[in-house]
């Protein structure tokens, strides 16, 4: 399977506005400059280890969609002063969504905050690689990949957010510098310094409710993004 170098490290940071489509575009063509970084590191040596992120399905409530990223960036600024804090996933249109459970009848629907909102069915796709890596190196970088799949799993069942977030910093932060030369890890490490750091500004600003499900919304999308990035 052909590898490209992750570009997450500000997916997160971008959850607050819109992304628009130039700015996705730029950002690939950053994530495949970093090929040759990831490469390096997937080729340093000997240990190999397998990696399968399985396919996730799930339920969402969705605010509004939009055509324009100003308009979505607007309603998203509306929604949070009402203390709603919403995340914009870009498919073919811009949605506004603002919760995220493993099963429809998990959803929170109190997170819309009376307004009017939809249930949505999404899924991520399987992603299965195989990661080569120094000596005593490869499962680190396996598990490491398959961090945000363990904090949803954790966030849908139920895990005290600010135990998650201060768990997640010190591994984030340990990450950061320990593969300098792989583009994958520390960009992955980076996206997850920025979701903690956005989760604490959630946290001190919304109820504990709102910010626990804009939690389990913005790891989606990262769990998302991940596996569209791999199978590219």
């Amino acid at each position: 399977m052909r590898r490209r170098a992750l570009i997450l490290g500000g997916v997160l940071l971008l959850a607050l506005a819109a992304m628009a489509q130039p700015l996705r575009d730029r950002l690939l063509q950053a994530g495949r400059a970093g090929l040759a970084a990831a490469q390096t590191f997937a080729s340093s040596t000997p240990e190999e280890a397998e990696l399968t992120l399985p396919e996730i399905s799930i339920w969402a409530l969705q605010l509004g969609v939009f055509d324009s990223g100003e308009r979505a960036a607007q309603e998203q600024e509306r929604l949070l002063a009402q203390g709603i804090p919403c995340a914009v996933w870009q498919r073919e249109q811009m949605r506004l969504i603002c919760e995220a459970a493993p099963a429809k009848e998990a959803l929170d629907m109190a997170a819309a905050g009376g307004q009017e909102s939809f249930v949505i069915a999404e899924t991520a796709p399987q992603v299965s690689l195989r990661l080569s890596a120094a000596q005593g190196e490869a499962q680190e970088a396996a598990a490491f990949l398959a961090l945000p799949d363990e904090l949803l799993e954790r966030l849908f069942a139920g895990e005290p957010l600010t135990e998650l977030v201060a768990k997640t910093r010190e591994t984030a932060a340990r990450a950061l510098t320990a593969h300098p030369q792989s583009a994958v890890y520390t960009q992955l490490a980076q996206s997850l310094v920025n979701w903690c750091a956005l989760m604490e500004q959630t946290m001190q600003a919304q109820t504990q409710t709102a910010a626990t499900a804009y939690a389990r919304v913005t790891m989606y999308m990262l769990c998302r993004e991940l596996r569209l990035t791999l199978n590219g």
